[in-house]
């Protein structure tokens, strides 16, 4: 078994600066907005920067730890030094855990056409490589199908299991602020900024560290996006919508959406079962896309990432690529009959 990696985090080569934000925290507008707004208000700025040692939370702090709670949070980021030293053995256990969870994986890609990554944010999934073919699609499919399977099967365990990793996770990435720009929860309590905070704090904690974890350069093309996530399940959560009605509730345009914006609808709705898993999968890697049809596209352009696109429009592209090879396309015609009644309903 590959023994995971147990060498300090705390590592000059590894630094959240890398992966810069956008403006907004990050975010995009529209469903960045809500969160924007419900994140903290002047008079909680005032109430919060009074009382650093209180364990006093805004809204968005509560509603991401609703969605994943972390042990003594507010002692943390107050002091993540002591944070790591206390983490450590139970993050320890979640490194032996994650690493049987990737190999216990790794047994259904046969042709070792994914990637597996295990972060504190959860499992994550990346592709090795690309083909616009029906074969490779076919093959891609067959070996992630069972994986999501397996996952599903096993929630629980694997949430008692990155549970325990989140502690340390968070004391990291909170030094990494520190370092890179002399950033603390307090310091951005103080200067009305407590929201780009967490989202980088977030991102970095649940993204970077863990077994076979993102480079930061990474983020924006294949990291998960805690704050929308735990933003976009809180206006999902009591809504009996249907895929296109789930959009609007996002406030996700698929004709104008960021990668970021379209991977993270893909999963919350393949969370509340409207969405089907393969077009969750292919929706959920839509960078791969981009670069089959955008000349020129590639993981260092980080404007690739950040810009809207016309995701109708990308995938239209992928399936006459298809059918000039002689492909059928099924599993891109089914995304994009998705994506146009979504469109359709937004329009109405």
């Amino acid at each position: 078994m590959q023994q995971p990696d147990r060498s300090p985090l705390s590592r000059p080569d590894v630094t959240l600066s890398d992966a810069s934000t956008a403006k907004g925290g990050g975010l995009d507008r529209g469903f960045g907005n809500m969160l924007q707004q419900a994140a903290i208000s002047p008079g909680l700025v005032a109430e919060l920067a009074a009382d650093h040692a209180s364990n006093r939370l805004a809204p968005l702090e509560k509603t991401l730890l609703a969605r994943w709670p972390v042990e003594n949070y507010t002692a943390v980021l107050r002091d993540p030094v002591q944070a790591l030293d206390d983490g450590r053995a139970e993050y320890d256990i979640f490194l032996d855990g994650a690493q049987r969870v990737l190999d216990e994986l790794g047994r259904f890609d046969i042709a070792a056409l994914i990637e597996l990554r295990f972060p504190a944010g959860g499992v994550q999934f990346g592709w090795h490589r690309f083909e616009l073919s029906d074969l490779f699609l076919g093959q891609m499919w067959l070996a992630q199908a069972p994986m999501l399977e397996w996952l599903e099967a096993h929630a629980a365990g694997l949430e008692s299991l990155v549970a325990r990793a989140r502690p340390y996770a968070l004391a990291q990435s909170a030094l990494w602020l520190e370092r890179d720009g002399g950033q603390s929860r307090a310091r951005a309590i103080d200067s009305g900024q407590l929201y780009p905070y967490l989202q980088r704090l977030f991102a970095g904690a649940f993204n970077l560290v863990g077994v076979s974890a993102l480079k930061p350069a990474k983020l924006l093309s294949a990291g998960m996006e805690p704050l929308l996530l735990a933003g976009g399940a809180l206006r999902l959560a009591h809504a009996d919508a249907s895929v296109s009605q789930a959009f609007s509730l996002l406030e996700i345009d698929v004709r104008r959406a960021t990668l970021m914006q379209l991977r993270t609808a893909a999963a919350l709705l393949y969370e509340k079962h409207l969405l089907d898993a393969q077009h969750y999968v292919l929706l959920s890697h839509g960078q791969y896309f981009v670069k089959c049809v955008v000349a020129g596209a590639d993981d260092a352009d980080d404007a690739n990432y950040r810009a809207p696109r016309d995701w109708i429009d990308v995938f239209e592209q992928a399936l006459a690529g298809l059918w000039m090879r002689g492909d059928l396309g099924t599993s891109i015609q089914a995304v994009l009959a998705l994506l146009k009644k979504a469109d359709s309903a937004a329009a109405a």
